[in-house]
């Protein structure tokens, strides 16, 4: 007889046929969540008439209802949203969606407790859910969930209305857990639950063999970015860094971008390679694109300092990601990022968001000798099933 907890996980961000190497980190926890409880994950596919006629829409029916290909199984059910219109009320489709899900393919009955991925819309239609199928929930926040929710005031709302309403909150960061709180939320609910990282996926390799297999000339230097190519990663930041450098004589510096477009928020990249040219850089830039998640280590390992210029971050797992191979960070110090990068013998934090800002940090970067070994350490204590075992206690608890 199976006596584990039964967690039905809902969560918008999650990996699947159409963007395989998006949220990433969801599933990572939840793959180490699972090996503790008997877990269900559904994610909702927005949906709306005609979106096939849009190319930012138009492949999302080629994701297919369920998956066979994680440890547990995992649904994508559609549920209705028209982008910026109806944005308020995707909450209420999706908890219907869901709901409807259950009614049909399982019963109230099955499981324990909802666990909700982000405040919104994923958090209000837990609490939704909650009550109709008298279950407790849960809510993790991310980052834009809360730090950016002073712009949508109906959102608000909704997102402290799940935030009183759960049995506990949990935020990737301290600050967010303080910002919710800050916006209303109890504060006896919030509880820090960071990101961890996948040692046995991040781990250093030899650097010059790293970079010859990757076609990169081991005599030079690299600095490297993973992100979505979108505006507020600040990818023009570290290319206009670079253009200040080089001029200051890093003449053999190298930029590695990795990444594509954000599908929903659009592709920045034609901006950027534009800005590059003018700037007279283009040449000293490597495009890769989007790079499978077990395959990321490479690039990180090959280079000599990993950058991240993003506006806000939660928990950006990146950081840790690019610790795990042993290389040192130069990171914007926004939300999440100072409880990463908690010393100098780690990377930089950059307070001015400024190209001039970065280039700095970067310089000083390059210069420094760096302790590997300590900053592979360093990563390795923040594992995923730290994580797993932190959320299982509190799970237990609530159940």
């Amino acid at each position: 007889m199976n006596d584990k907890i039964r967690v039905l996980s809902i969560s918008s961000m999650f990996p699947n046929l159409r963007m395989p190497v998006h949220a990433q980190f969801v599933k990572q926890r939840l793959d180490a969540l699972s090996q503790y409880v008997d877990l269900t994950v559904i994610s909702p596919i927005p949906w709306f008439p005609g979106e096939k006629l849009i190319s930012r829409y138009c492949n999302r029916h080629e994701i297919p209802i369920a998956t066979n290909q994680n440890y547990y199984p995992t649904f994508f059910p559609k549920f209705f949203s028209i982008p910026a219109i109806l944005k308020p009320l995707e909450g209420l489709f999706m908890a219907y969606s869901v709901y409807a899900w259950v009614r049909k393919y399982n019963k109230p009955d099955n499981f324990d407790l909802i666990d909700c991925h982000l405040g919104f819309p994923d958090g209000y239609a837990g609490a939704l859910l909650a009550k109709i199928l008298k279950k407790p929930f849960v809510v993790t926040l991310r980052g834009h969930d809360i730090n950016e929710l002073y712009k949508y005031p109906i959102r608000i709302r909704q997102v402290i209305f799940a935030l009183r309403k759960c049995s506990r909150f949990f935020g990737v960061s301290q600050a967010l857990v303080d910002g919710a709180v800050k916006l209303g939320a109890p504060a006896e609910k919030g509880c820090r639950s960071a990101n961890g990282v996948d040692s046995r996926r991040f781990f250093p390799s030899d650097r010059q063999v790293t970079q010859t297999q990757l076609g990169l000339d081991p005599q030079l230097q690299y600095m490297v970015s993973v992100s979505h190519i979108v505006k507020r990663k600040g990818n023009d930041i570290l290319i206009r860094a670079l253009a200040i450098l080089r001029k200051k004589g890093y003449s053999k510096l190298r930029y590695i971008i990795v990444g594509a477009g954000g599908n929903e928020e659009g592709d920045f990249s034609g901006f950027l390679k534009k800005l590059a040219a003018e700037l007279g850089v283009s040449e000293y830039i490597h495009w890769i694109g989007a790079v499978e998640n077990t395959k990321l280590h490479r690039y990180y390992s090959a280079a000599d300092i990993s950058c991240l210029a993003s506006e806000k971050e939660g928990w950006p797992n990146v950081i840790l990601e690019s610790m795990a191979c042993g290389t040192p960070v130069v990171a914007h110090s926004t939300w999440g990022v100072p409880e990463i990068i908690t010393s100098e013998n780690l990377g930089f934090l950059v307070e001015n968001r400024t190209p001039e800002a970065f280039a700095d940090a970067i310089e000083r970067g390059l210069a420094k000798t760096w302790d590997r070994d300590a900053i592979v350490a360093y990563a390795k204590d923040h594992s995923w099933d730290n994580t797993a075992q932190e959320l299982f206690k509190h799970f237990t608890e609530i159940v």
